[in-house]
């Protein structure tokens, strides 16, 4: 298998997928590249010692993926800047209202889909890459019915998800078991075949596996002599030192373009 993009893309909840916001706010400093550059000055100097910087967590919580299991607002995220967190390592900020925004919009921008945020590199040379036989990307994941189907389907994966969490899933996909659920599995079968693939769903009687050319293998499980399952995530983890630092902003702002949502106003 080269190439599999599994980890933190496909198995968080689906209700986390919509509505990552109980209301946006239309404050002017909300995409506005002004103002979350500010605020992404205000952001590192501030808040990236305990939240990371790019809000992967540290002494603080993880910012990119809380959000996508526990909704919030843009007014909630504001007063939390403004008052912090009593009890808790989250002290209160004297920053203006207008700094505190600017906060807000680049948090804002760091959690939110990634279609929805300027990404720097090239969405074309990204392209490349991702078809490429460096990366083989499209060994296992498939855009709009082209590529294959063992992983998961990337057609929609920047409406899903922010830049962080997908960089993630390429540069450290077994940092986290996320992937539970699509497992890589080996089942050895009583009448001695071997089926070899993802196993997309799993109980004590049967067991549903997809195998590298994209056929859907379903076995009871009294047919199963031995099952393997592969403890850590069927993606290789060397995507860091195989690809330039280039040819990762490149596909990164690829994947960033890959979504369905229909353009608003201010996309357009």
């Amino acid at each position: 298998m080269k190439t599999c993009l599994w980890v933190l893309l496909f198995a968080l909840p689906l209700a986390a997928q919509h509505g990552r916001y109980e209301s946006e706010s239309t404050n002017p400093a909300i995409g506005d590249p002004v103002a979350i550059a500010a605020g992404s000055e205000l952001y590192l100097r501030s808040c990236a010692g305990c939240h990371g910087p790019d809000g992967s967590g540290g002494r603080g919580p993880n910012l990119v993926q809380r959000p996508m299991w526990h909704p919030l607002s843009d007014e909630a995220i504001f007063t939390t800047v403004r008052n912090g967190l009593p009890g808790a390592d989250m002290p209160p900020t004297n920053l203006s209202d207008d700094e505190t925004w600017q906060l807000v919009a680049f948090i804002h921008a760091l959690i939110g889909p990634a279609a929805e945020n300027p990404t720097a590199g090239d969405v074309t040379a990204g392209e490349a890459v991702f078809w490429g036989s460096t990366a083989g990307c499209s060994n296992c994941h498939a855009i709009h019915g082209k590529g294959g189907k063992i992983g998961p389907d990337l057609t929609n994966i920047g409406g899903l998800r922010p830049l962080a969490v997908i960089k993630k899933a390429i540069v450290k996909p077994s940092d986290e078991l996320y992937y539970l659920g699509n497992e890589s599995v080996t089942a050895k079968l009583r009448n001695g075949e071997t089926v070899r693939g993802i196993a997309k769903n799993r109980d004590i009687y049967s067991i549903q596996i997809i195998d590298r050319a994209g056929k859907l293998h379903l076995l009871a499980m009294n047919d199963i002599a031995e099952l393997e399952i592969l403890q850590r995530s069927p993606m290789p983890g060397d995507y860091a030192e195989r690809l330039t630092a280039q040819e990762l902003e490149n596909l990164l702002a690829f994947l960033a373009h890959q979504t369905l949502r229909p353009a608003g106003p201010e996309a357009k």
